[in-house]
C-alpha cells in the first residue's frame, strides 16, 4: 500500500517542502511565532512588535553647567493579537486498486498535488491584509507600459524613507498587470544590474532601489513594505489518537501534518495535510500600496 512508501515523517517533511516552494509572500514577511505558541492558551496568538526606544535626547552644556539630571525612558514593544481560527487541510482517498496498480510515487502524485491545494488556502489570510493596504497621494499610477516604474519604485522607497521604515528586507510586490508593465524595464532586465536570475526560476523578478521585486497572481494591489509590516503564522494540529501514520514538521517558517490511516469499510487509504493559519498587519507604516497601472 501506498503508506508503506514513506515514513511520516517523510511524507510530512515533503509536503512542506513543495508547500514551500510553491509560496511567495509569506515568505517575505515575519513568520517564525514559534516560541509565542502557547498550550492551552486559546487560538489568539500575541505576536510582540520589535522594541522601540523613542528619539534620542540631548545634554547641552547648559544642562552640564545646571548639573540637570538626565531622563530615562521606558522601552516600548506592543503586541498584535493573531487569530489562528481557519484550519487549512486538503483530504483525499487512496483506494486499493489506485494504490496497488497505479500509484508509483506518492510525493509526486499525492502529496505534491496535496500541496498544491492547500497553498492557496495558507496564503489567502496575508493576502487578505495586503490587498487592503492605503496608497500614498504622492506614488503615481504605474503606467501600463512600466514607462513610469522607476519613479513609482522612487516614489514608493520615499514614502518608507520618510515614515524611517528600515532600508533592509523591503519588498515590492506586484499583481500581475504591474509584473507585465515591470518586466519592460531594462534594468530588470538585465541580470547583473538587478542582481538574480530569479525571473526564470520562481517569482523573485529582481533587485531595484533597495527592493526585492516579487510577484503573486491573487493580488490585487501592489504592495511596497517592510517583512515586519505584516505576520504570517501557521501552526500544525496536534497529532491524533487514532491515526497510526502521522507527523508534524515545521521549517523556515512553515508548520504542517501529514496523516493517513486506512478505512477498512471502505478498502482505502485517507490522507490529509492540514495546518491551522492565521495573518494580521502588525505595521500599517511600514507598507504602502501602489494605483493600479492605467
Amino acid at each position: 500500500m501506498a503508506n508503506t512508501l514513506y515514513t511520516p515523517e517523510q511524507a510530512a517533511r515533503s509536503t512542506l517542502a513543495a508547500l514551500r516552494y510553491l509560496t511567495t509572500l509569506p515568505r517575505t514577511v515575519r513568520q517564525d511565532f514559534s516560541q509565542d505558541f502557547v498550550a492551552g492558551r486559546g487560538m489568539v496568538v500575541n505576536i510582540k512588535n520589535p522594541i522601540t526606544a523613542g528619539a534620542a535626547r540631548t545634554y547641552t552644556q547648559a544642562n552640564r553647567t545646571a548639573r540637570d539630571a538626565i531622563v530615562f525612558d521606558e522601552l516600548d514593544q506592543d503586541t498584535i493579537p493573531v487569530t489562528m481560527d481557519t484550519q487549512v487541510y486538503k483530504a483525499i482517498r487512496l483506494p486499493d486498486d489506485f494504490a496497488t496498480f497505479t500509484l508509483t510515487s506518492l510525493e509526486s502524485e499525492v502529496i505534491r498535488p496535496m500541496a498544491e491545494s492547500v497553498v492557496d488556502g495558507v496564503t489567502a489570510p496575508l493576502l487578505t491584509e495586503m490587498n487592503a493596504v492605503a496608497t500614498d497621494a504622492s506614488i503615481p499610477a504605474l503606467a501600463a507600459d512600466g514607462s513610469n516604474a522607476l519613479a513609482v519604485l522612487i516614489a514608493a522607497r520615499a514614502v518608507l524613507n520618510a515614515r524611517k521604515v528600515p532600508m533592509s528586507d523591503r519588498y515590492f510586490a506586484l499583481t500581475p498587470e504591474a509584473e507585465a508593465a515591470f518586466l519592460n524595464v531594462e534594468q530588470l532586465q538585465k541580470v547583473n544590474e538587478s542582481g538574480t536570475d530569479g525571473v526564470l526560476r520562481d517569482a523573485i523578478i529582481g533587485r531595484l532601489l533597495g527592493f526585492t521585486i516579487v510577484t503573486d497572481p491573487n493580488l490585487t494591489t501592489s504592495v511596497a513594505y517592510h517583512r515586519d509590516a505584516f505576520a504570517h503564522v501557521t501552526r500544525p494540529s496536534r497529532a491524533p489518537e487514532g491515526a497510526g501514520f502521522s507527523a508534524t514538521i515545521a521549517q523556515d517558517g512553515f508548520a504542517l501534518r501529514y496523516l493517513q490511516h486506512y478505512n477498512p469499510l471502505q478498502l482505502e487509504d485517507q490522507a490529509v495535510a492540514d495546518t491551522f493559519v492565521g495573518a494580521e498587519t502588525i505595521s500599517a507604516t511600514r507598507a504602502v500600496s501602489v494605483p493600479d497601472p492605467v
